[in-house]
């Protein structure tokens, strides 16, 4: 039986293990885990097709399809009720075998619906799939706090997110990059520093998201600008909502001159390429150095993501308060720093 498991990082290894193996959690032995499960992190450095080579793999280095008999998700991965997360499960299926399971934790109804967490009811709208003459559903409650999630009669429509380019993409952008790279820059190097943009806009995205959700209407259509180093996946996955109404953004991306200028004029050019048939005119992105960031136009909401720390404290508070006067009336400003 091939099985994995999915952790944060690698000091939750054997705290999310427990929580599968536990009898608390399967009582009739449904979901226990092979005794040789394999773990994987999403920032590993051990980049491998192998399942039995006893290291640590990396969750989002490319897998052969219908690989896997059951992907377990631990407690400690963040599980947001958001597109990029629903996306997520979806190319995670396509590497399980055609009775392949994923089994994860869920949250009650109530404290999952104040949290933005992941939710039996979530899963069933998006993933449920019966076959009506047995009543089969391919999602199921297994025990208290679990529940599984398998290949339905049919698949479930794409997902529009980030994580869904990020999975199709990923190979040709790699290859791309060791082409023109040097000696220095490896396959690990451009992994990961992909990989951990692509990984941080999955929290980002959502804590922003509620932020929004929480401060306007659902249907209060909004103008956003985001300036950040991210090559604009904060904004599309907020363009992609179906919580908030986006209806215009403009990111303005410092990554082209604080990364590597080639390597980010790559990626960030695929990206935009990627999603112009769907977002092109709603979705400007600007590329600026983070002294020349200009505010064009007035906004609902600015974003400031991991920019600050590159300023000194008068230019970051000049930033700010340029940010701060071009907000349209009970508009919003987020300043983050991870």
């Amino acid at each position: 039986m091939s099985h994995v498991v999915l952790h944060l990082a690698e000091e939750f290894i054997a705290e999310d293990l427990d929580y599968f193996f536990s009898g608390e959690r399967d009582k009739n032995n449904q979901i226990r885990p092979d005794d040789n499960i394999h773990s994987m992190t999403p920032n590993a450095k051990h980049l491998s097709h192998e399942l039995n080579d006893d290291q640590i793999g990396n969750f989002f280095y490319p897998l052969q399809p219908n690989l896997l008999d059951k992907i377990y998700i631990g407690i400690s991965v963040p599980l947001f009720a958001n597109n990029w997360g629903a996306s997520f499960l979806l190319q995670l299926l396509h590497v399980l075998k055609p009775n392949g399971t994923i089994i994860l934790p869920v949250y009650p109804e109530g404290q999952a619906q104040e949290k933005g967490y992941w939710s039996r009811s979530f899963l069933e709208d998006v993933f449920l799939s019966r076959q009506h003459w047995t009543g089969f559903s391919n999602v199921r409650a297994e025990n208290d706090g679990v529940m599984s999630l398998q290949i339905g009669r049919k698949w479930p429509a794409p997902i529009p997110s980030t994580i869904e380019w990020f999975y199709h993409q990923r190979s040709a952008l790699v290859l791309q990059e060791l082409r023109k790279s040097d000696a220095d820059n490896d396959i690990q190097t451009i992994y990961s520093g992909l990989v951990d943009k692509v990984w941080t806009n999955y929290s980002h995205s959502a804590v922003v998201e509620r932020i929004i959700l929480d401060y306007f209407s659902k249907k209060t259509p909004l103008s956003i600008h985001n300036i950040s180093n991210d090559y604009g996946l904060l904004l599309t996955e907020l363009l992609f909502s179906s919580l908030i109404k986006v209806v215009s953004g403009v990111t303005t991306d410092i990554s082209r001159t604080k990364d590597n200028p080639n390597t980010s004029e790559n990626i960030a050019s695929n990206f935009n390429n990627y999603f112009a048939p769907q977002i092109d005119k709603s979705h400007q992105i600007e590329s600026a150095d983070i002294l020349g960031v200009r505010f064009q136009h007035e906004s609902n909401v600015i974003i400031l993501m991991n920019v600050l720390s590159y300023l000194d404290k008068t230019t970051g508070e000049s930033l700010i308060n340029r940010a701060w006067h071009k907000l349209k009336p009970g508009g919003l400003l987020i300043a983050y720093e991870d």
